[in-house]
């Protein structure tokens, strides 16, 4: 019979939880509002009439045409020409048609470093190379979700002068310009996996349409450059064949070229040693810039000229928005903060142009003092027009640039406050839900409990400091060993035990104290979190204290040799351990029969997957299907087993009889976690699982538990080769069972989180387990499930009162900024698995009716 007195309170218990999950959210939302601003975009419009011409728009067309060649992620390295350090790199050296014409016509050929400005995500590199403007840090959230571009950009200002564009290659283009293009040619470009389907589409249209005449700029957009940094790295075999590839391309434009027509070739981004790109690091904002035309493009020593052979020089990014728009004779667009490539402008029109793109600069400058009220703004405006010339234009336009930079930082504090106080409100009633009527310590609190709290706290506080955030992980390392190992001393015995014991020798007590099973779990533990060193990846500021091993790469990363063979070995070896363990422990419960029946069919569909990536890439394209089929049967049979769970865990009435169900549950979500972890991560996700069976046989204090659980969920962040970074994100996680041109992005981005918080997500779900193993039953699930989100949530507090007292730090981008976001929605992960399981184990939720004295398994 049910007792209702009981179910009512379960389902205020789930319900208590739903708030205090969307309240967090709500508090988290609100914070971001105001610390992670997005610049207003003005829709105002440069107009012919701006500039006053006889015989032009604004200056007369220096050419008809013009070619955009952009080849994503296109690094500076990977253009330049051979360099002795860089001959033994996969990517130096391949792109000779540039070298010959740098060579050979210098006169009329340019190579420039192109800097782009963070986060360096192909949207917003697009968005900034069209409008001239920058985006906000917050703005790397909408690289796969655009929107139709609403300010002005060279590409409207091209089509309101009556001339056309053709686009071939990435859809993004689709997605900012909707209706703007003659002709367009485009796939979908989130497949990273896929190096050759939109190069191939562009290439077979490309030059059909450089045979045409109706139109004024064609852009092409070739992205497997960029894939291949994604899947392989810059330093691999297959770097080399696309970059030859590319080079063969450029070769056959350049030829079919007339001297009206000027060909540009630019990356919008480069990438990291390890294929990555979106933060702020020299490898990931240097890319490249190569300008050429048969007749004389170069009127003046470009600026910052490294090389006279190699005509190197230095320019931002939003530079070519200007420039393309006085090169084509259209308005510089509204919004525009970069300055003209002037070398590249006649003589006779240079002049002009500057104080033109000035003008357009200072015009701009007067609509933000309007909206922000910028004191040194407007006063930097009326010196321009008071003393302003060619000769010192330039100046005022780098020092407006800087002002408007600052301007775009500006800090909206009013949300910010209402999102803290909100976040400490919520906090406030997660304790008072678990501590309603007492406290949190009392005078018969021990120092060990005072102590444990304090390292949640130390934690926390360390945020505070961008060098602790750099090197979180030895922190938390460090935490959760001195835990242990404070645990262990004094989890052994009660003290009337210890207290008949104190006549007997020292021998004997420490005999009787030190059972062999606490003591090698208790090793096992130490060492267990001391392996996850080898799996963490490094950050650019950990500088040579840090080297990534074969463990915290990607495997299409690796070159083939004995280490590549090894790893796969050992991930392959401890899958099969896993699934053997989980397997001999399940037939000890014949309820769980479904569970330990489709473990061994999961498992072999997952090394299947894992298996393909051996393959070569031209071999891989074929098998595809395959690699998508095995994984995708993992998804399948473990939802099947997550239902059968589901109703296993409503029809078990006797507390001790949850033991196999809740094993159950962590076996099978650990099974899908596994699969898209992949093989180099395997043993450092089973050594999280078997220290979450040793907690234990080691501590045995319910308190001192919680918080190792909390601590060993942010070990296995970084154990798992995570950092706080927006480079670090698994992007490969996507396309594990899902197809690269899948209708729905959240399903790929569900799958990127999953990597990324698998550790907070199996520590959540294995806290049935663990009420279950302890026999918990005056406290339950539901009073675990308040203190992991308690001292979960003083994580989130200490990031927003770190974001908001650093806001003007000199990190705050690079480190404060990306944390704040990461430690939100683990939040944000953790309550939402928290919830979840709580659905489906609460009968575990409150003290059960039921004899509890009937310790049988069922």
């Amino acid at each position: 019979m049910v007792n209702l007195e009981e179910m009512n309170g379960r389902i205020a218990h789930l319900i208590n939880i739903t708030f205090i999950g969307t309240s967090f959210f709500i508090s988290l939302l609100l914070f971001q509002h105001g610390f992670l601003l997005k610049r207003v975009e003005l829709t105002s419009r440069s107009l012919c009439s701006d500039v006053a011409s006889l015989n032009a728009c604004w200056f007369p067309a220096q050419y008809q045409r013009v070619v955009v060649i952009l080849i994503d992620a296109l690094r500076y390295d990977f253009v330049a020409p051979s360099q002795p350090q860089l001959n033994n790199k996969s990517y130096s050296g391949h792109f000779s048609a540039i070298t010959r014409l740098l060579n050979d016509q210098r006169e009329s050929a340019a190579l420039m470093h192109f800097l782009a400005d963070p986060p360096t995500t192909t949207m917003q590199r697009l968005k900034a190379l069209t409008t001239g403007s920058l985006p906000t840090f917050i703005d790397a959230g909408s690289n796969f979700a655009g929107s139709a571009i609403l300010e002005d950009n060279w590409i409207d200002e091209i089509i309101a002068t009556n001339r056309s564009i053709v686009m071939l290659g990435d859809d993004t283009w689709i997605s900012l310009f909707p209706q703007q293009f003659k002709r367009s040619y485009y796939l979908p470009s989130f497949d990273v996996t896929d190096l050759h389907t939109v190069d191939r589409l562009v290439s077979n249209n490309l030059f059909d349409e450089l045979a045409k005449s109706d139109w004024t700029v064609l852009i092409a957009h070739f992205l497997g450059v960029d894939h291949c940094g994604h899947k392989y790295g810059p330093n691999h075999p297959e770097m080399s064949r696309k970059l030859r590839q590319m080079n063969e391309i450029l070769e056959k434009v350049i030829d079919s070229l007339d001297n009206n027509t000027l060909l540009l070739v630019m990356g919008d981004h480069g990438m990291t040693d390890n294929g990555d790109h979106g933060g702020d690091q020299p490898l990931e904002t240097d890319a490249a810039l190569f300008m050429y035309a048969k007749k004389k493009l170069v009127f003046a020593e470009p600026p910052e000229s490294v090389s006279q052979v190699e005509r190197v020089s230095v320019t931002q990014c939003v530079d070519i928005v200007p420039t393309i728009s006085v090169l084509l004779d259209s308005p510089i667009p509204y919004s525009n903060i970069g300055t003209l490539i002037d070398c590249t402008i006649v003589p006779e029109h240079r002049a002009l142009a500057i104080s033109s793109n000035a003008e357009q600069m200072m015009r701009y400058g007067r609509t933000v003092v309007a909206e922000m009220q910028l004191p040194e703004l407007d006063s930097l405006i009326r010196s321009f027009e008071n003393n302003g010339n060619v000769e010192n234009s330039i100046d005022y336009m780098h020092h407006l640039q800087r002002l408007l930079r600052a301007s775009w930082a500006k800090f909206n504090y009013n949300f910010m406050r209402i999102g803290f106080l909100s976040l400490l409100d919520t906090i406030l009633a997660v304790y008072d839900s678990l501590y309603r009527g007492k406290t949190l310590f009392s005078f018969t609190s021990t120092a060990s409990d005072i102590g444990v709290f304090c390292m949640i706290v130390a934690h926390a506080s360390s945020f505070l400091s961008n060098s602790y955030i750099v090197f979180e992980s030895s922190v938390i390392r460090f935490l959760a060993q001195t835990l242990v190992a404070v645990a262990f001393w004094l989890s052994f015995s009660d003290r009337k035990q210890n207290k008949r014991q104190q006549s007997k020798s020292f021998l004997t007590v420490l005999r009787n104290r030190f059972s062999w099973q606490r003591s090698v779990a208790f090793i096992a533990i130490i060492l267990l979190l001391r392996l996850g060193v080898f799996f963490e990846k490094c950050r650019e500021e950990q500088g040579d204290k840090c080297k990534d091993t074969i463990f915290s790469q990607s495997f299409s990363h690796i070159p083939q040799g004995p280490g590549k063979m090894m790893r796969f070995i050992l991930g392959i070896s401890v899958q099969i351990i896993a699934a053997y363990m989980a397997r001999r422990f399940l037939r000890n419960h014949p309820s769980e029969i479904w569970t330990s029946t489709l473990i061994f069919p999961k498992t072999v569909a997952s090394i299947a997957s894992w298996i393909s990536h051996w393959l070569p890439e031209d071999t891989f394209s074929h098998f595809a299907a395959f690699s998508l089929g095995a994984a995708q049967i993992v998804y399948g049979l473990s939802l099947i087993n997550l239902l059968i769970i589901c109703f296993r865990a409503t029809r078990i009435g006797k507390f001790w009889n949850q033991s196999g169900c809740t094993v159950s549950y962590l076996v099978c979500i650990s099974s899908v976690l596994f699969l898209i972890l992949g093989d180099g991560l395997a043993f450092s996700f089973l050594s999280l699982i078997a220290i979450l069976f040793l907690i234990p046989y080691t501590i045995s204090d319910e308190y001192y538990q919680v918080v190792f659980v909390v601590l060993l969920s942010s070990h296995g962040f970084f154990a798992l080769s995570h950092q706080p970074t927006f480079s670090s994100i698994p992007w490969q996680a996507a396309f594990v069972g899902v197809p690269g041109n899948f209708a729905y992005q959240a399903v790929p981005g569900m799958l990127v989180i999953a990597h990324i918080f698998a550790s907070q997500i199996i520590t959540s779900v294995a806290l049935p387990m663990l009420v279950v193993q302890q026999n918990y039953q005056q406290s339950g699930l539901s009073h675990w499930t308040y203190k992991m989100i308690l001292f979960h949530s003083l994580k989130a507090l200490s990031v927003c009162t770190m974001a908001a007292i650093h806001n003007r730090h000199l990190m705050v981008w690079k480190i404060f900024a990306p944390k704040f976001i990461f430690e939100s929605i683990s939040l944000c992960v953790v309550c939402l698995t928290l919830l979840i399981t709580n659905c489906i184990f609460w009968k575990l939720l409150v003290p059960p009716v039921c004899d509890l004295t009937d310790k049988k398994s069922y």
